[in-house]
């Protein structure tokens, strides 16, 4: 980079953006049903799919008369698995005995076929991890769901988790169905550094369709209830904020009683409190027909978009560069950033803040700016500092997930090729 002694920083006008944006672990996502007795090509798999979703839900069903699955059936889960992840998009994944609500009825009728199937899936998930973001439930239930089985005592559920947490070699967040169930895994003693460090977190399929979320919730207080029984919902909640800032939490709203009874703002602050990454664009339509009449009324740049659309774009992290300033010295340069997370929840995967220069004639380098965008809270503003070589040219941030190198975008306006330019500086 040319050293220079004299030189004119030119800054750009930071512009919030209310646009969509395509960002990786985050956002609407359908669920794509299978049964590994029925194969269907790659095109077949890829003609349904979303093509503004960054997630999927794979809903892959199993058998469950044999002691083990054979390797046909493995190498059709793989299949799966990665035509999805080839098709750009990150996967939640749940394996499930039951597509009827027939849990009890259609999963093996002994615990040690079920230990084993989940041995060999978990296994599967090890050399797949890279494609999958979170794995949802531990195999039984309805559809998967934890509930409807003989399989859900805190006994069976701590085998399971174990076997998952042994089997994948801790590289992929898994969720449970309810807080309780998260309680029942996981001593209360030290709770919060097991959530830091075990990626358990949460989905929820009832999302405010009752004062209970259709059971997710209880009645009674934690005081009363103790640690392994449900909870009062804003007790839940609080114990959700806490949770989830470690693990994701998605899921589906449901048409209920409670669907027509908050506002805008209530809902917004309700999912929030979540830490709500991602949401089933198809369930609960009724809902959603109910969201787009409403109107964000705060003064800010979102005032007046409709409700599907607001909450669509806070699901998971949205970052706004808020400020800019680039300060020359005599013979270095200084980069002050301030950054805000105005999404719901946080970045959940590793990702590398950028600081790229492009001189006069293209020329480029990129500087890494030392930062955990995991600890990104939502609502809080980072600020973060850089020190570099000076010279002509033009300034631009970027994000990119490591796993993968995909981009990360700002909501600002002055995005462009996946970076935002933050200012141009030239020789006076």
């Amino acid at each position: 980079m040319k050293r220079m002694h004299r030189w004119r920083v030119e800054p750009t006008e930071l512009i919030e953006s209310t646009e969509e944006l395509y960002n990786p672990g985050r956002g609407w996502y359908q669920i794509h049903t299978f049964d590994t007795g029925t194969y269907r090509t790659p095109e077949e798999m890829r003609s349904s799919l979303h093509e503004t979703d960054a997630l999927v839900l794979l809903l892959i069903c199993i058998p469950a008369g044999g002691e083990a699955l054979n390797e046909e059936e493995m190498d059709w889960i793989s299949c799966i698995l990665k035509t999805f992840s080839d098709a750009g998009k990150d996967i939640l994944l749940r394996f499930v005995y039951d597509l009827e609500g027939k849990g009890l009825e259609n999963e093996p009728d002994r615990f040690a076929i079920v230990e084993r199937h989940f041995q060999q899936l978990a296994e599967l998930m090890r050399a797949q991890a890279q494609l999958i973001f979170v794995y949802q439930g531990i195999l039984v239930g309805s559809w998967g769901e934890m509930h409807t089985s003989r399989y859900l005592s805190p006994r069976y559920m701590r085998r399971l988790a174990s076997i998952f947490r042994e089997g994948t070699g801790g590289r992929i967040y898994h969720s449970v169905r309810k807080p309780v169930q998260w309680r029942q895994l996981f001593d209360r003693a030290d709770w919060e550094r097991a959530a830091q460090i075990a990626k358990t977190g949460l989905y929820n399929d009832g999302i405010l369709a009752s004062e209970t979320d259709l059971g997710t919730f209880g009645n009674q207080s934690g005081e009363e209830a103790g640690w392994e029984q449900s909870w009062l919902p804003l007790e839940e909640l609080d114990f959700e904020e806490r949770l989830c800032r470690h693990a994701p939490q998605g899921g589906e709203v449901v048409y209920g009683e409670m669907t027509e009874k908050m506002s805008l703002e209530q809902i917004a602050g309700r999912l929030s409190r979540m830490n709500l990454s991602y949401l089933n664009r198809d369930h609960d339509k009724r809902v959603f027909e109910i969201w787009k009449k409403l109107r964000w009324e705060k003064e800010d740049v979102w005032q007046g978009m409709n409700g599907f659309d607001y909450i669509g774009r806070h699901l998971g992290y949205r970052f706004v560069v808020r400020q800019a300033v680039l300060k020359p010295k005599r013979k270095e340069m200084k980069l002050q950033l301030e950054i805000e997370n105005i999404g719901f929840a946080r970045m959940y995967e590793e990702a590398e803040l950028l600081l790229e220069y492009e001189d006069p004639e293209g020329n480029t380098e990129t500087q890494r700016i030392e930062t955990d965008v995991r600890n990104w809270n939502p609502g809080e503003r980072i600020s973060l500092s850089q020190r570099l070589l000076p010279g002509a040219g033009s300034y631009f941030l970027a994000m990119r997930r490591c796993q993968d190198g995909r981009a990360v975008y700002f909501s600002n306006r002055q995005g462009e090729k996946g970076r935002l330019l933050l200012g141009k500086v030239t020789v006076c």
